[in-house]
């Protein structure tokens, strides 16, 4: 019984962290932040450091995903601001700006 237990709760940790960082790939411009694998880049530019997304999950009305939003947490990215349909996080005194419109994810470095 003690053995089935074992091996439920490592699947399920398994599970999880498959889902968690196998769904998401890191952004070009800012290390070790999530991006849906999804999502399908339509434009960037590192000397501006952004990314455009296209991608069907993002909304501006509903916001980003909890899913997204719970893998943004996991990897580290703490919610620090809010206006809008813009969101920003911090990971070691890092910033990025999150835009979320109907079917566009726009990521990009604060300097």
């Amino acid at each position: 019984m003690m053995k089935k237990l074992v091996i439920l709760i490592c699947t399920v940790i398994a599970a999880v962290l498959i889902y968690f960082y196998g769904l998401y790939q890191t952004s070009k411009i800012a290390e070790g932040f999530p991006v849906p694998v999804s999502a399908k880049l339509s434009e960037s530019s590192d000397e501006k450091a952004y990314e455009e997304y296209s991608w069907t999950l993002a909304s501006e009305e509903n916001g980003l995903p909890s899913a997204y939003l719970l893998a943004i947490n996991l990897w580290g990215w703490k919610k620090v601001d809010q206006m809008g349909a813009q969101t920003t996080y911090e990971k070691n005194g890092e910033k990025i700006d999150v835009v979320s419109q109907t079917d566009y994810l726009f990521i990009g470095k604060r300097e």
